[in-house]
């Protein structure tokens, strides 16, 4: 508690972009000169772009505090999940700065990749398992948020301060132990991907409610035409979920149990169009969402042609 006596209360709002309006909240000064604050979003009666932050709830359960640069730059790759022990956190990173504090006149663009380089290793995970760093909790959804690097170079090398990757993912060890049972294969040792959902530097989760290990987001389906607004046949592609009860469009006499589904739907892709496409990715149709690559246009129409960030 030494440490929150210590910081002082300041103006403080996030660096937000241009069309962006952020109102001026409250963050904590630490003594190595970094803030550590609550977050900001948009509240439920207000424009899009408008944000505001949220109330502290002191000495109340658990919520996101971050720390960040006077300037309101993401200083650390972890929030915390009290002000305690984001002022630690903070604290440990200043520590290992050039003259071990950020200073009041920094130059925000040399030292802020220090910052995050320093808050990237194991004991700045705001959880513990039998007193060791951990992603998940174990109680079949994770807690651990962090700041997407911008690259996938320092990403890689994020992940790689952690260690060995881990036998089980404590997010969903339950639901793994029985799926197991039924004779499914859950991918189980994983780091977080770096083909979370979110834009680079945005807060992710490391994991959603099991999605990655139990393949929640597959996608079975076939390229093939697609209807409009107006009834007009376009090219595009088809898909569902594996485990989505098909009975209505297989014509089954019978429910089909779960375990029996993506092989149905299997069947009936085949059949319908010839072939069948399987994307364990998070995809909109066949479209992985925020995937952008030269045959993008190809994989969702079938169409191929000259692609760039203009079409």
């Amino acid at each position: 508690m030494t440490q929150i006596t210590l910081a002082r209360t300041i103006a403080f709002t996030p660096a937000f972009p241009d069309d962006v309006k952020a109102e001026t909240g409250t963050g904590y000064l630490t003594p190595g000169g970094l803030v550590v604050h609550t977050g900001w979003s948009r509240p439920l009666d207000a424009e899009p772009h408008i944000r505001r932050q949220h109330r502290a709830y002191e000495g109340y359960g658990t919520q996101r505090w971050n720390i960040s640069t006077p300037d309101g730059h993401t200083a650390a790759r972890f929030p915390c999940l009290t002000r305690p022990d984001a002022e630690a956190a903070a604290a440990r990173i200043a520590a290992a700065l050039p003259g071990g504090a950020w200073q009041a006149d920094a130059d925000t663009s040399k030292l802020l990749p220090l910052a995050l380089e320093a808050s990237s290793t194991p004991d700045m995970l705001p959880l513990r398992h039998r007193d060791k760093p951990n992603w998940g909790t174990g109680l079949g959804s994770d807690m651990v948020d962090f700041h997407l690097p911008a690259n996938r170079a320092d990403y890689e090398k994020m992940i790689a301060t952690h260690g060995r990757i881990p036998k089980t993912c404590r997010a969903c060890a339950r639901t793994v132990r029985e799926q197991k049972n039924l004779g499914w294969g859950p991918r189980t040792n994983h780091w977080p991907n770096w083909n979370v959902t979110g834009h680079r530097g945005a807060y992710t989760r490391a994991h959603c409610y099991c999605a990655f290990c139990m393949g929640l987001d597959l996608r079975i389906g076939a390229f093939g035409p697609a209807t409009d607004h107006d009834g007009d046949t376009l090219p595009g592609s088809a898909a569902v979920s594996p485990w989505f009860d098909p009975c209505a469009v297989v014509q089954a006499s019978v429910d089909l149990d779960r375990s029996d589904r993506p092989f149905a739907w299997f069947t009936y892709f085949l059949k319908e169009a010839g072939h069948v496409v399987v994307d364990a990715r998070r995809c909109v149709n066949l479209w992985p969402v925020g995937v952008r690559h030269d045959d993008a246009l190809f994989c969702e129409t079938g169409v191929t042609g000259p692609f760039d960030l203009a079409d």
